[in-house]
């Protein structure tokens, strides 16, 4: 029998919601102790049927109504993220706190961003870039700022463009002045997704000297800038920026769009 779109995604949330019941019982610490042996099993299929059922009851718990048992779940997940855990286990806890991880991970979390495996490391950075904590900002930030690792660095300042807390700005600004492109790269982009008057400032003061691809990512970043002040009403500080752009020498991309971004500040 086939189905229509619309009857198989009602199926679907039939199913979901009949489910989610089913972990109101569930005794969390003894089912997680049960299924870790198979967590770390050498036979795909055997790691996978567990990992399933785990996550199955994660995402369970992070439905509305359910926030005791979603913090306990995280609490008993934390406990397993150590050096002592195999590295399978590891990364599949630290993927379910990704989704559903709040305050109570943080400081575990964070001790990872020092892990010796770099893929268990950079778990543990898209754990905080999703936790709603204001903590992992500020643990992201201190990390980025004291590691000298390349690739991590950019991987730190693209966190925290995707959080865009505005508690970031003086932090990527500087980056903007690294020798290192990528990295100074990484910092516009960071700044242009924060999006605020202080970012739109350090995008313009570092844009004066500003070469090739860092320009051009500088000049998208102040784009984007200009779009979020006009979203918030602020379509003086939006217009300047858009007419700094409109000018032949920004290339036709970026005169095109600063042009479409005075029409919409100028309205009706």
């Amino acid at each position: 029998m086939r189905y229509s779109r619309l009857t198989t995604t009602v199926l679907v949330l039939i199913a979901v919601a009949g489910s989610i019941g089913l972990a109101q019982d569930v005794d969390l610490k003894k089912t997680l102790d049960e299924l870790l042996p198979a967590m770390n099993a050498e036979k795909i299929p055997d790691r996978s049927n567990a990992e399933k059922k785990w996550e199955e009851i994660c995402f369970q718990l992070g439905a509305p109504g359910k926030e005791a048992q979603r913090s306990e779940a995280c609490k008993l997940m934390v406990a397993k993220v150590g050096k002592d855990t195999p590295t399978p286990v590891r990364l599949w806890m630290l993927r379910q706190l990704e989704r559903i991880g709040k305050d109570e991970c943080v400081d575990a979390t964070a001790a990872l961003l020092d892990d010796k495996n770099a893929t268990v490391r950079d778990a543990a950075r898209r754990v905080l870039t999703n936790n709603p904590s204001p903590k992992a900002n500020a643990v992201l930030l201190d990390k980025m700022q004291g590691t000298g690792e390349r690739d991590f660095k950019v991987a730190l300042l693209n966190s925290l463009g995707y959080r865009a807390d505005p508690g970031s700005t003086a932090a990527a600004a500087r980056e903007l002045r690294n020798s290192d492109r990528a990295v100074a790269v990484a910092a516009a982009a960071t700044l242009g997704k924060v999006g605020d008057v202080a970012a739109v400032n350090a995008l313009v003061a570092a844009r004066k000297k500003a070469t090739g691809d860092l320009r051009r990512c500088i000049n998208d970043a102040c784009l984007a800038c200009a779009e979020n002040l006009l979203e918030h009403g602020k379509t003086r500080e939006a217009t300047a920026i858009y007419k700094e752009l409109n000018k032949p020498e920004e290339g036709r991309t970026v005169q095109l769009a600063a042009m479409k971004g005075l029409l919409k500040a100028a309205g009706k």
